[in-house]
């Protein structure tokens, strides 16, 4: 496990772009605005790659999850997807209004693009990476729906705990930031989300 992490660039480049955000952050304070719409923008990429993911699966371990009291199979991967667009979704619908409403400074518009557009090339590399064993092998779907909602953890915990803890809401979040991609990341790409090999393999 260990040995596969130290070899892993894409582990390595996630822990680089989130060091880069901590460096902009102490060199541009006024900017935290700027990482929150970041973090929410990866985060609403994430969610629509799992769904592409979601639907791509073609042999779900029926013991991983259950919709509407019954075990999932292939014919209901398509609701199973959907539902959790539609739920993940309006998770962050409700945050974006919360950033919106809030009294916070600009944006810088470059960065989140640039940033927008790494994010896509590195999920869209690795759903290429991941499609074919999601559609020959068993795959765990109940971890694949419920991993993403890791990345809700940091906004709660920014509004909540500050207030309780005396800290700030900025360090507190890029921490979180940095603890929650990490741990996705390795979730996400252990096995390809694959419990059991395929027989025909």
């Amino acid at each position: 496990m260990l040995q596969r992490i130290v070899k892993d660039p894409g582990f390595w480049f996630l822990l680089l772009m989130n060091g880069y955000l901590i460096y902009y952050y102490q060199q541009q304070p006024g900017e935290f605005n700027t990482i929150i719409w970041i973090y929410w923008l990866q985060s609403v990429l994430i969610g629509l790659f799992n769904f592409f993911d979601l639907m791509s699966v073609k042999n779900p371990d029926s013991t991983s999850m259950s919709l509407n009291s019954q075990p999932v199979t292939k014919g209901s991967m398509g609701c199973a997807a959907w539902f959790f667009l539609l739920h993940y979704g309006f998770f962050h619908f409700v945050y974006a209004i919360f950033l919106l409403v809030g009294k916070h400074s600009g944006v810088n518009g470059k960065l989140l693009l640039i940033t927008a557009g790494i994010f896509v090339i590195e999920s869209t590399i690795q759903f290429i990476r991941k499609r074919n064993s999601l559609q020959l092998e068993k795959v765990n779907v109940g971890k694949m729906f419920f991993t993403p909602y890791l990345r809700i953890v940091p906004m709660h915990l920014m509004i909540l705990v500050p207030s309780f803890l005396g800290i700030t809401a900025s360090v507190l979040f890029l921490v979180l930031k940095t603890v929650a991609d990490a741990g996705m990341y390795l979730l996400t790409t252990q096995k390809d989300f694959t419990l059991i090999k395929s027989l025909s393999r």
